[in-house]
């Protein structure tokens, strides 16, 4: 069985934040960008595997969000 979820945020630093997310793609777990959103793309034949790359992008995606609000308060 193929599990699979897409998910898209939409943000306004969209661009920035999904090639900050690029290293981290594997041939099964992608993020993009599609205008202001981040697609999020996942397909996998375990539900473990999808819940934890899920939850690792949503974590990196905090992560920078928290970097670039420290860049523009400096």
């Amino acid at each position: 069985m193929l599990y699979s979820a897409r998910i898209e945020i939409e943000l306004e630093d969209a661009k920035v934040i999904a090639k900050a997310l690029m290293p981290d793609d594997l041939e099964w777990a992608k993020a993009s960008v599609e205008g202001d959103k981040i697609v999020i793309d996942v397909k996998t034949g375990k539900i473990g595997a999808l819940i934890n790359a899920i939850e690792d992008f949503f974590m990196n995606i905090k992560s920078s969000l928290c970097a670039l609000d420290s860049m523009k308060k400096d």
